[in-house]
């Protein structure tokens, strides 16, 4: 990815911490993968995991904190799965559709596998980190395993959020068993189109001419009736860049794939590859022509797991990534094929231990953003280490280049 003919300066305000984990709380999952959001009201919401990294957690409420004064102070709130003003998901913030409703998602808990009517033998095998999980396809399972993309709906004009399923059509469908739970499908991420659809982007194994996938590709869900029903639009298969990679056909595919609807009207897409491989680069694809088809994905950076983007009315585009550590990184070019060089938000350390890495980004204004993020490293009163997470305010101005 070229450097920018203009310049983009940065500046990161001090940091801000939102919630402090007890010192004895140090496993991987707890205190984690933070979402922002702007709720109905217009206060703002960090979301955060406090489970385990498991498939046994899907579906239980995230922490979650409220500012009244745009993040300069946080009100720890209590967890729930659907309260007042809630957004009910940490990893995609409610979305505002024209028509005035407010959509989000909702996550089923997992059905244990045991004593489920599953096929004799599953379709395939999906990977994650190392681990192969058996997928079955949807219409050899029985009617309780075909739950899932559920939604909670909050009308326009009203206050209470309504549940709903969604009725989504991916060809060569299948439902994966993980940690002995069959696990139903959600939406990862959501976004609203400038045309107006609903726009849900995941990765996904499944059958594509007659054959398995067994390394996950990036698949855009779109909805025109305002998430009522989803049909697949497109697909990115894992298509590597072996030179780049010397674990590229071993890893577990594309995942964490995101979007950004840019300035000049095309799509931008980062997609992760780190997996138990270690850590791998992270790629990007464009769409000229509303996400129909993508250009071959290349090398964005060297590292990236759940990649967020941002555009700002500025004209500037922000992708916030990392692990180890985390950065922000930034665009003035308009298709997003020039970036600058990344701004470091956590040093690195080479174990990993100081930030999952994932992070969430909000617009406050046309020239300013807000970003939440893990910190392991953070202290307490009594001085002893915690996980924690923080917010930190990304301004940006532009600077013609000599």
């Amino acid at each position: 990815m070229s450097a920018s003919p203009e310049q983009v300066h940065i500046t990161l305000s001090q940091p801000v911490t939102v919630a402090l984990a007890p010192p004895e709380v140090q496993d991987w999952g707890p205190y984690q993968f933070p979402g922002l959001a702007r709720l109905p009201d217009g206060r703002m919401q960090v979301s955060f995991h406090v489970e385990a990294d498991s498939a046994t957690a899907y579906g239980l409420p995230p922490a979650r904190a409220i500012s009244t004064d745009t993040g300069k102070t946080w009100t720890l709130q209590p967890r729930e799965v659907l309260g007042s003003g809630t957004a009910l998901s940490w990893g995609s913030s409610p979305l505002h559709l024209p028509n005035g409703d407010w959509l989000s998602v909702k996550q089923l808990r997992p059905q244990p596998a045991a004593g489920l009517k599953l096929p004799a033998q599953p379709a395939g095998m999906a990977r994650n980190y190392r681990f192969r999980y058996p997928c079955y396809r949807v219409e050899d399972l029985p009617p309780e395993c075909t739950a899932g993309w559920m939604l909670y709906r909050r009308p326009a004009g009203q206050t209470q959020w309504v549940e709903e399923q969604a009725t989504v059509t991916i060809p060569g469908e299948v439902r994966c068993v993980a940690e002995e739970l069959l696990v139903f499908p959600w939406f990862y991420e959501m976004f609203l189109a400038p045309d107006g659809a609903v726009w849900a982007v995941n990765h996904n194994c499944r059958i594509a001419a007659g054959q398995f996938q067994e390394q996950s590709a990036m698949v855009v869900l779109r909805s025109t009736d305002g998430g009522r029903s989803f049909a697949f639009w497109s697909e990115i298969p894992y298509t590597p860049d072996a030179a780049a990679d010397p674990q590229a056909a071993n890893r577990d595919g594309f995942t964490e794939p995101t979007v950004c609807f840019m300035p000049n009207g095309s799509v931008f897409c980062l997609l992760r590859t780190t997996d138990g491989e270690g850590v791998g680069p992270m790629y990007w694809a464009r769409s000229t022509d509303n996400g129909q088809t993508w250009s071959r994905p290349a090398i964005f950076d060297d590292l990236g797991v759940w990649p967020q983007m941002l555009a700002l009315k500025n004209g500037v585009t922000l992708a916030v990534y990392g692990r180890p550590g985390l950065y922000v990184r930034a665009t003035p070019d308009p298709a997003g094929l020039h970036w600058e060089k990344r701004v470091t938000v956590v040093e690195p350390d080479p174990k990993q231990r100081e930030t999952c890495a994932y992070a969430a980004l909000l617009p406050l204004n046309d020239h300013t953003a807000l970003l939440a993020y893990s910190n392991f490293n953070l202290r307490n009163a009594a001085g002893q280490r915690c996980k924690g997470i923080q917010v930190r305010q990304v301004a940006v101005s532009q600077v013609a280049s000599r």
